[in-house]
């Protein structure tokens, strides 16, 4: 029998296949190293799509476009693009209102996100994208159906970080200019000027819907960072980034350290106002001003009354209508579809109006209770305004 050759391992004996066993667990291991488990494939979730209704503002994969009176988005852009059937001057005031849901994120870009991030983003919506005025709603999802929704946006296949270089990849940002885009808060590169001053007028969409890098490192799964930067869909443009760059500049954004954050101020009820105050004033400032959009009867919500009149977003229908005095004197719907006062106070004292009011600002610091902040997914009402309608209640609500 021949000898093995000079580089060659004697495989004859007992020697031999213990050295071929240490071998074979060897490459076992590196490979178990080296190549992570495929991921879980995605869960069927369209009934919740449209249970909630997510049509409504997101372009989702597979899934038909929402009416145009339904869809909100949609409505807002033809609105600016003046391209929706109304009287031109019907258009010019209604533009110089609309600055919230003008544009959405494509669902199709959730698949680079992770699955537990996007289960509790649902649960407790928080401002990801500074340029955008609305923020995702929040709806009343069980987390069984958060994570549900999860699963269908995206596959449970977190991976890992491509290798890059932070130092490198500071520099690139910088010379980038990513700042004319993003916000990256508490990073020594978050530039508030540049990022003011970066707006493109031309391509609102692109400034709007860029994210705040600093939650980047909790939303992105590893593995697709790097990948996203080489070659972005939706809104961001393409800026040609080499993959070795993209891995600098991703490991740079995952890693780099931040600053914490300052905790919001507590929100403070302001004091009863000592001066009267009329049905008029609260309705042109408050009610008619931002409420009725989505509270009102057919004939101001363009069909249906809106979402917090008829239903939607799989809130049952309230019958909510503040475009009159008249209306809202009616009240809304509870939970069971009977009739109550949205000015009855509620245990603490607090009217119901008010406290939906507050909620929004208690949401935007990050506590949700069980009162649904209102206006639903918008910017909470200024603390002055809430004062009025808090004294005009207190008052008796006067006409």
């Amino acid at each position: 029998m021949p000898h093995a050759r000079e580089g060659e391992v004697d495989l004859r004996g007992t020697e031999g296949l213990m050295r071929l066993a240490i071998a074979c667990l060897v490459l076992s291991a590196c490979s178990d190293r080296t190549s992570p488990p495929p991921p879980k494939p995605r869960v069927d979730a369209s009934d919740l799509i449209a249970k909630y209704e997510c049509t409504r503002c997101h372009d989702v994969p597979g899934v038909a476009e929402a009416p145009r009176d339904k869809h909100c988005v949609r409505c807002h852009q033809q609105i600016h693009d003046g391209t929706f059937e109304a009287a031109p001057e019907h258009l010019a005031k209604w533009r110089g209102r609309i600055t919230s849901l003008r544009w959405a994120p494509a669902l199709a870009a959730a698949d680079r996100l992770r699955r537990d991030y996007i289960r509790d983003f649902l649960l407790a919506p928080h401002d990801v994208r500074p340029g955008l005025p609305a923020e995702m709603p929040r709806l009343k999802l069980s987390p069984d159906e958060a994570a549900r929704l999860a699963a269908h946006l995206s596959p449970d296949d977190d991976g890992v970080l491509a290798d890059g270089d932070i130092t490198k990849g500071e520099q690139l940002f910088r010379s980038l200019a990513c700042a004319r885009c993003h916000r990256f808060t508490g990073a020594s590169v978050d530039d508030a000027v540049l990022h003011a001053a970066g707006r493109d007028q031309s391509k609102p969409a692109e400034w709007a819907l860029a994210p705040d890098l600093r939650r980047a490192r909790d939303r992105i799964r590893p593995s697709q960072l790097a990948a996203w930067i080489a070659a972005p869909r939706g809104a961001m443009p393409n800026l040609g980034v080499p993959p070795a760059a993209a891995r600098d500049l991703a490991a740079f954004i995952s890693r780099t350290p931040l600053a914490g954050l300052t905790a919001p101020p507590a929100v403070t009820r302001l004091p009863l106002l000592e001066r009267p105050v009329l049905w008029a004033e609260v309705e042109a400032k408050v009610f008619r001003d931002l409420c009725w959009h989505c509270h009102a009867v057919p004939d101001y919500a363009r069909g249906d009354g809106g979402p917090g009149n008829s239903g939607g977003f799989g809130y049952a229908p309230r019958g909510l209508d503040v475009s009159s005095y008249a209306g809202i004197s009616s009240g809304s719907l509870d939970d069971h579809g009977e009739p109550r006062s949205i000015f009855a106070t509620l245990p603490d004292g607090t009217p119901r109006v008010i406290a939906h009011l507050l909620a929004r600002h208690a949401e935007e610091a990050g506590a949700f209770g069980p009162i649904v902040g209102m206006p639903l997914g918008l910017p909470p009402l200024p603390l002055e305004e809430i004062q009025l309608v808090d004294s005009w209640i207190a008052q008796g609500r006067p006409q």
